[in-house]
């Protein structure tokens, strides 16, 4: 539980610690002055990540209902770091993308199999606290990131991240040899039970509910997409409109990342997590939503930081939440349905970071507004499809 809880912390960690210093890293690739592009790719490189993400996700998922856990963990983990490493050294912006989007495909693994894992070896209650504990050590590394990221690009040179523009690169690469030195004690700790007979030859059983199934993936991919364009929109605003520094704007992602943390410990309450139904789902979506909303009219840091931690404890509700019901509803094909519902989070994440950085160059307050929308989507779609089997529920039937 400890190696995998370092595996999810060591993910996290490389993608947070590079974003607050995405527009600084982009400008060893893109002419000084020009906003509207770093902007642009800003947006694009986030979601190239969260894209890759998207279109690996499911299919390592089948691969670990079909050749076991400890392998797709092992191979994953390496092509992330892989890619890590490539980012730093990237040499074009053609290489950044290429390296950025290597990585992607490989943290696709690492999530949906650790929790594939976990289901296998846990009960339902040990399982859901695993899960919790999982999803906690990605949020701390969500956290940790930022803090981490802006120390060694500066700080730690003693002298300001802008005097040594190479200098945005190092936390890539630190990150990268964290993992590096996770591998080992990866395949070690990890026993390698038989591949589960689920089905004939890994293929996905069909699911008793489709319908609750097919609701539960637009749901994640309606709340990631917010996540997504919300972390792309706060980034550019406090850094081009509010003028803050890099290291005010990692501040707000330790925000974001601690205030979904909480929403995991919120979780952990058990009377919550097993009475999480339609209408608490339909009142965090549009919750997030009015915030959401509030976010560009913000007229400084502290109050873009306030909004940011409402739209964080909300949202982070979501996901967890799903994955819960989802395995309560068919526990069959583990490592296929999270594979899937992690792959609708993740083009969620890669749509809202790809319009996301568009959209501002547009309209700064267009992100926020389309986000919304969406989530009140959900919201009603939750209200009126989204019926998991609770044991609330189930005690009532």
């Amino acid at each position: 539980m400890a190696v995998l809880l370092a595996a999810a912390f060591v993910q996290a960690l490389g993608y947070s610690a590079w974003m607050p210093l995405l527009p600084l890293y982009l400008h060893s690739y893109v002419a000084p002055g020009s906003t509207a592009e770093i902007a642009s790719n800003v947006g694009l490189l986030s979601g190239a990540y969260t894209l890759a993400l998207f279109a690996s996700a499911a299919w390592w998922g089948r691969l670990s209902d079909r050749h076991g856990r400890r392998l797709v963990l092992m191979a994953g983990f390496t092509a992330y770091l892989v890619g890590m490493f490539g980012s730093a050294l990237a040499a074009s912006l053609a290489q950044a993308y290429a390296a950025r989007i290597l990585s992607g495909v490989g943290a696709a693994a690492v999530i949906p199999a650790a929790q594939a894992y976990l289901a296998d070896v846990s009960d339902r209650p040990a399982r859901n606290r695993r899960f919790a504990l999982l999803a906690s050590a990605s949020f701390i590394g969500f956290v940790t990131g930022p803090l981490l990221g802006t120390w060694l690009a500066g700080p730690v040179m003693r002298m300001s991240t802008q005097a040594m523009p190479w200098m945005v690169k190092l936390p890539l690469a630190v990150v990268a040899a964290l993992g590096v030195m996770l591998l080992p004690m990866l395949a070690w700790s990890l026993h390698a039970p038989a591949p589960q007979a689920i089905d004939d030859a890994g293929a996905m059983p069909a699911i008793r509910d489709r319908r609750f199934a097919g609701v539960s993936m637009i749901l994640a991919g309606l709340a990631a997409y917010a996540v997504g364009s919300f972390e792309t929109a706060f980034n550019l605003l406090g850094a081009l409109r509010l003028g803050a520094a890099v290291g005010a704007i990692a501040l707000l992602f330790v925000v974001c990342s601690g205030f979904m943390l909480v929403a995991q410990g919120l979780l952990a309450w058990r009377p919550l997590r097993e009475r999480f139904e339609r209408r608490w789902m339909a009142a965090v979506l549009a919750l997030g939503a009015g915030f959401m909303l509030s976010a560009p009219r913000s007229p400084d840091m502290l109050s873009l930081g306030m909004t940011v931690a409402a739209v964080a404890l909300s949202i982070g509700l979501v996901a967890p939440s799903l994955a819960y019901a989802l395995l309560d509803h068919d526990a069959g094909a583990k490592g296929a349905k999270l594979g899937r519902l992690a792959a609708a989070g993740n083009l969620g994440q890669a749509l809202g970071a790809f319009v996301s950085g568009g959209l501002f160059s547009l309209r700064p307050e267009a992100p926020f507004v389309l986000a919304a929308l969406l989530l009140l989507c959900g919201s009603a779609g939750a209200w009126l499809y989204w019926r998991p089997c609770t044991p609330a529920r189930a005690e009532v039937s």
